[in-house]
């Protein structure tokens, strides 16, 4: 019998070419993007599971309370580890990494090779035991036995090392804290397996935290005795014993960090544990270290959703269009029901067609996928390859759902079909069933409600993220150059160096500043700033340090007074602030020039206080992200003792060209020190990741709706075409012209197009609407975006229908007339 119904099947398919290959293309198509979007997911939902052991392997963190804010970090107290090891025996292992923020510099001994990275952790001997550790080379056991041991990733002992065997080289590492900026050597004794990209640690430098013993023991002092009151936080990992209650751990250790922590007025720390495996989804966490991997798992429903409409109008299509063309295989029908085939049998044979079909749409499917593959990566930032498409999971997941796409798709045509009455069929009756013509058009009206919605998506996300990156910074950022300073030298060395920069007249404007746009882990820019002659009131504002060509280079309009002056040595107690410093102080613009202030960082000493005047007043620009809304600001003319970036304004189109030239300068003024560099604008691009891959990924996925769906609409409107085709040759016999015919074809695609939009409309402002409030500032939700999506969903069904209808209205009505 199986061998019957698929002659069957096959005999079909040839004769219904058109039909087979729309719906092949349709299914083959969305497939493709259910398996790259089924890779993401996977892919994000891996995060850190790769790990021995990774169910029971847990993050110590401190939520922190001051006042009215609270803050959960990713950090814990130096003392903490030992003390939950030792109260609880649940714990069963632990281990404590240093992580100091800024790179480090390595060189092979006796070279000028220098990488930079921030991938480096100071780590105790327990990281072997807890996290996964693929040696290629070394003894796992003593690898951080010395305290001048460093563990490679195999890509960076490539990097440093070429071809031949680093064990037992020496390699010199310098680092504003940890070695004072002084080179100092370390053996490698390891080359570990680079760690997968899912993980929210990228050990490419893994160094013993004896190393570390004079900095963490300096001033009288030890970092591994610290309850939360002094120096000493680490990111601090734990294994716990499986069916633990982990809710009640934390606050029984609660109890004893209480007893040993300093009490505070209006403030207080406790621990908290965090699984492992969900930190890539902890917004919280994000916020003190790490962020580029902190990932937001709405979007991940977002993604599985889009997957999920993209397969709904596929399925559709093959749905309409077998529903639509039953009239043809009616007396099949009839004849395989008088010879003794029942419904259930009849069901069988569509639905075995329908998954046969989606069967030969999943070879076309996997085909494109891996053609595709390389512009997925490139929107996502991963390195997928053809293993990853192979790989257990993402088989299943997509075998799966090609199983339930075939079924969902042949389910209606095969009940619909399978219930024809076999004397109908044979005496040539009719086959009106309106049950059918309606689902017919719900399907349609779906179908367009689907597209709409996702185009309507996609309009307003390009918008706010081009809003984003029409900011003040943002649109000097693709011409900035950012080199890393770090306070890696002197501001003696700074000088020099930009004295020698700006000996080429295309790299005049140089200027040293913190790093920006200040994201929230880099630490905070809050100063206390107050002004005397005002009142005794104090003020917890935004503070921006940089020289006196801060202004230019970062492109801020003044709006009144004067910039910072070059040759005015009394500007090196000038300031400049924002609009919105002069809306806090309920001043005038103009009253606030040569107003007096006092400004210390918010952790400073009163001693350390500086005084100066105001001296101009900058429209306001976004600092930080756009979730945050623009606070008051105070720009210094005077750089920041350890929060350096060197900008360097290059021309347009000689990029690479002047970029050499500044780093040939940099090596002449600072020899031995790695030149760190990337654009501005790459910055903006790594604060909003998750919001410019979603909108590049609604771009692909609202495109490849619209033409599966326009697919759909083209074999539609093709068989409808073909059945009225004695109606068009009557009609133009009558004398109807092209328009007419036009218009009779096309206004029942239209009129179910007006009954989507009315429910596209309210659907896509409501998710629209509660997508934008994740940022301070938003684009207005005007109506040209949804005009502009209403009207490319009618050109294309205008364009799509118009052509089945001029081909079919261009036939010799007496051929029309004579088709049977």
């Amino acid at each position: 019998m199986i061998r019957n119904q698929l002659m069957v099947a096959f005999r079909n398919f040839r004769q219904q070419k058109g039909f087979t290959l729309v719906n092949i293309a349709g299914l083959a198509i969305s497939l493709a993007s259910v398996m790259l979007i089924y890779l993401y997911i996977i892919d994000e939902d891996g995060f850190d599971r790769f790990h021995p052991d990774a169910d029971n392997l847990y993050i110590l963190g401190t939520h922190l309370k001051k006042n009215e804010t609270e803050q959960t970090s990713a950090y814990a107290a130096g003392a903490w580890l030992k003390a939950i090891q030792q109260n609880f025996p649940a714990v069963t292992g632990g281990t404590q990494l240093v992580s100091l923020g800024y790179p480090a510099s390595f060189r092979p001994a006796g070279t000028d090779n220098i990488l930079l990275s921030e991938n480096v952790f100071w780590v105790t001997p327990g990281f072997t035991d807890l996290f996964s550790f693929p040696l290629l080379q070394g003894n796992p056991a003593t690898v951080f036995a010395k305290p001048n041991a460093i563990v490679l990733s195999a890509s960076v002992a490539r990097q440093l090392f070429e071809a031949t065997n680093p064990i037992g080289k020496t390699l010199e590492t310098s680092h504003i804290y940890a070695t004072d900026n002084k080179y100092i050597p370390l053996i490698v004794t390891g080359v570990l397996a680079d760690y997968p990209k899912n993980s929210h640690i990228q050990p490419d430098y893994l160094i013993s935290s004896g190393m570390l013993r004079p900095l963490m023991t300096a001033n009288n002092s030890n970092w591994l005795e610290n309850w939360g009151d002094n120096n000493g936080y680490f990111l601090t990992y734990l294994r716990i014993a499986p069916n633990t209650d982990v809710g009640k751990l934390a606050g029984a250790f609660n109890r004893i960090v209480q007893r040993n922590v300093q009490k505070r007025p209006a403030s207080s720390m406790e621990p908290v544990i965090r699984p492992l495996k969900n930190v890539h989804f902890d917004e919280e966490l994000g916020t003190s270290y790490n962020n580029s991997r902190i990932a937001s798992k709405k979007y991940l429903y977002i993604f599985a959703s889009t997957a999920l409409l993209v397969i709904l109008i596929a399925s559709i299509n093959y749905m309409n269009l077998a529903t639509a063309r039953a009239i043809r295989r009616a007396k099949e029908i009839g004849i395989r029901k008088v010879m003794g085939s029942n419904r259930l049998q009849l069901a069988g044979q569509f639905l075995g067609e329908s998954l046969l079909t989606t069967a030969f749409a999943l070879l076309a499917a996997f085909v494109l996928a891996i053609i595709l593959l390389p512009v997925f990566n490139g929107m996502t930032g991963k390195q997928f390859g053809l293993l990853h498409l192979l790989q257990g999971r993402q088989v299943g997941a997509v075998l799966l759902t090609t199983l339930l796409v075939g079924l969902l798709a042949g389910s209606y045509p095969a009940l619909y079909l399978s219930g024809l009455l076999p004397i109908q069929v044979l005496k040539n009756v009719r086959i009106a069933n309106s049950g059918a013509d309606r689902l017919r058009k719900g399907l349609i009206i779906l179908q367009y409600t689907i597209s709409m919605l996702l185009l309507m998506s996609t309009g307003f996300m390009m918008k706010q993220m081009a809003f984003i990156h029409q900011s003040t910074l943002s649109r000097t950022g693709d011409q900035l150059l950012s080199v890393r300073w770090s306070g890696m030298a002197s501001l003696s060395n700074y000088l020099s160096l930009k004295a020698r920069i700006q000996e080429d007249p295309e790299l005049s404007v140089v200027t040293l500043a913190n790093h920006l746009p200040n994201q929230d882990y880099f630490g905070s820019l809050d100063h206390t700033v107050s002004f005397p002659q005002l009142s005794n009131q104090s003020y917890t504002w935004g503070g921006i340090n940089g020289d006196y060509d801060l202004p230019q280079a970062f492109g801020l309009k003044l709006i009144t007074g004067r910039p910072f002056m070059h040759g005015n040595t009394a500007d090196s107690a000038a300031y400049l602030v924002n609009e919105s410093a002069v809306k806090a102080l309920g001043l005038s613009i103009d009253n606030i020039v040569g107003k007096r202030l006092t400004i210390k960082r918010s952790f400073e000493d009163v001693s350390q206080q500086k005084e100066g005047t105001v001296i101009g007043v900058v429209q306001d620009f976004p600092y930080r992200s756009v979730r945050h809304v623009i606070a008051p600001l105070v720009i210094s003319s005077r750089p920041a003792p350890d929060d350096r970036i060197m900008y360097v304004k290059l021309p347009a189109g000689k990029f690479q060209e002047k970029i050499a030239v500044v780093e040939s300068r940099w090596k002449q003024v600072l020899p031995g020190i790695g030149f760190d560099h990337w654009f501005m604008s790459e910055e903006f691009g790594r604060m909003y990741e998750s919001e410019n891959r979603m909108s590049d990924l609604f771009k692909a996925f609202s495109l490849l709706s619209i033409l599966i769906a326009s697919l759909g609409l083209f074999g539609l409107s093709s068989y409808l075409a073909e059945r009225r085709t004695k109606e068009i040759g009557i009609r133009k016999v009558l004398g109807a012209s092209l328009p007419e015919i036009m218009r009779l074809l096309l206004m029942p695609f239209l009129s179910l197009l007006v009954i989507a939009c009315a429910l596209a409309l309210p659907v896509s402002w409501l998710l629209i609407h509660r997508w934008l409030q994740d940022f301070m500032y938003q684009v207005s939700m005007d109506a040209l975006v949804f005009l502009i999506s209403l009207f490319v969903v009618f050109f294309l069904t205008l364009l799509v229908v118009s052509y089945e209808t001029i081909r079919a209205a261009r036939v010799n009505p007496v051929k029309s007339l004579r088709a049977e």
